[in-house]
């Protein structure tokens, strides 16, 4: 199915950037010899914390197994300290154990583990988890297709401007898929994916547009520049 290949190198993407960029580096601002051997040292502190049971800590050596920073990258390490930590409730780790269990790194792939693993990082406010919720109820994976409640979970993942979300918005809208077929609508959401940097979203916007008459392919421009002037609260 290509709309989940895309989706599929997408969430790679989005997983393996979130780990590069580094936000929960507790030594970040110390002066190391060598970006190495600052990697090496910080994981060396979180192992202690994460095998002594933290679930912060389980979650970042986890993480930095999937990196490779301080130690070879290992998804099967990775797997093991991201569910220490997702077994005691953190929501990141269940997002990221997801991820595991859907791309099939360290784990065999199973959508219905990786469909129950967003559903707890969603309900925590996981915007990743919310969005792959939705799209998991949209292309039925792991569960069966539920148009209303796809729109539930990417509608709240759009309120974050997630490109993902925005792109499954506009398939929901052109297909009419649990919501009343709007082209108009379609191509905002479309063009708010666009904006975001999202290019199989840009194909199907310029696809609505030919559909639309100029009148109403200026109002759907406008209800993007709303949308987007609103902070995503007047966009449905």
């Amino acid at each position: 199915m290509r709309i989940h290949t895309l989706r599929t190198i997408t969430i790679a993407v989005v997983f393996l950037t979130a780990v590069a960029s580094g936000d929960a580096h507790p030594a970040a601002a110390r002066a190391l010899p060598s970006t190495a051997r600052a990697a090496e040292l910080t994981l060396k502190l979180w192992l202690l914390e994460a095998e002594a049971g933290d679930p912060m800590a389980q979650y970042l050596v986890g993480y930095k197994y999937v990196r490779g920073e301080g130690v070879p990258q290992n998804w099967t390490e990775a797997e093991k300290w991201l569910r220490a930590s997702a077994d005691q409730g953190n929501p990141d780790a269940q997002w990221s154990l997801g991820t595991l269990y859907e791309l099939g790194f360290g784990v065999m792939k199973d959508y219905a583990e990786a469909f129950r693993l967003y559903g707890l990082a969603a309900r925590r406010g996981v915007v990743e988890a919310e969005t792959n919720l939705g799209l998991f109820y949209l292309d039925g994976l792991g569960t069966e297709q539920n148009y209303s409640e796809a729109y539930r979970w990417l509608h709240a993942a759009s309120r974050e401007g997630v490109r993902e979300a925005e792109t499954g918005l506009g398939r929901i809208y052109e297909k009419g898929l649990g919501r009343p077929l709007d082209l108009m609508r379609a191509f905002m959401w479309y063009s708010l994916a666009t904006d975001a940097g999202a290019r199989s979203a840009a194909t199907r916007r310029d696809e609505v547009a030919k559909k639309l008459s100029p009148d109403e392919l200026d109002a759907a421009r406008r209800m993007a520049l709303n949308c987007t002037r609103s902070d995503f609260d007047l966009c449905d």
